[in-house]
């Protein structure tokens, strides 16, 4: 009884730190090139997490979409709400 508590205490502890680290890959790509989820493309009438000067405006809020993301990606679910728009996010 206790290696299946452990073993699932296990699981869970691997599948919440993939998420995290994927996640925080999803949120470097987004801050370190250009028109990317972060920025909402090359279109200036699109910025949904950054203000004028390209400085993220919630940084809470942009951990939680991109958690969103990785678990939406990950089950093959992917809503298309939130996507990529550079070659870079693409490839990742």
């Amino acid at each position: 009884m206790m290696d299946k508590f452990s073993y699932t205490i296990n699981l869970i502890i691997i599948m919440f730190t993939s998420i995290h680290i994927l996640a925080c890959c999803w949120i470097f790509i987004g801050r370190n090139f250009s028109c990317t989820w972060i920025e909402g493309g090359c279109d200036p009438d699109n910025k949904k997490f950054v203000d004028e000067d390209g400085v993220i405006i919630d940084v809470y809020t942009v951990f939680i979409t991109s958690v969103y993301w990785v678990i939406t990606t990950l089950t093959t679910v992917g809503y298309g709400d939130f996507k990529g728009f550079s070659s870079e996010e693409y490839i990742f």
